[in-house]
């Protein structure tokens, strides 16, 4: 497996794990108030990482190659991220709270297969093939067993 593999592992992980750990604190001092510490750490991170990146030659130069001012091109769809970001942080402790985070990250998954197929074949014009939809479907089959069946 190569090390780059390992990225989306690491995010897999890092989903379930920022939402329970959202949902634990949620407990403590409400969800919008466990969502709201989340996101100033994530947005002071952020801008230490992109002060890094951009002060340290060779440091991530492929996070850094936009050499244009910050707002350069800014359209409102700049926003999205951000408000996707926003929704994972608020509706997946929400969900692990009511469904549980088996059934929550099932969910997620199937959702991300879905959208990954039509994103691929879209936007960066890796077509949908026959391998492609039956891994995703046997990958979606495997966990939904592991729910429904365990």
């Amino acid at each position: 497996m190569r090390l780059i593999s390992l990225v989306p592992l690491l995010c897999g992980l890092a989903v379930v794990a920022q939402a329970g750990l959202n949902r634990r604190f949620a407990g403590q001092s409400g969800l919008l108030s466990a969502v709201l510490v989340n996101m100033v750490v994530a947005t002071v991170a952020t801008f230490g990482v992109y002060a890094v990146a951009r002060t340290v030659p060779g440091f991530w130069p492929e996070a850094s190659t936009g050499q244009g001012r910050f707002f350069d091109g800014f359209t409102p769809w700049h926003l999205v991220p951000g408000l996707c970001g926003v929704l994972i942080v608020i509706g997946m402790p929400w969900a692990i709270g009511r469904l549980g985070a088996v059934q929550s990250a099932l969910l997620l998954m199937a959702a991300q297969l879905l959208t990954s197929l039509v994103w691929d074949a879209m936007v960066e014009g890796r077509p949908a093939t026959l391998a492609r939809v039956v891994g995703s479907a046997l990958a979606f089959a495997g966990a939904a067993i592991a729910v429904w069946k365990g």
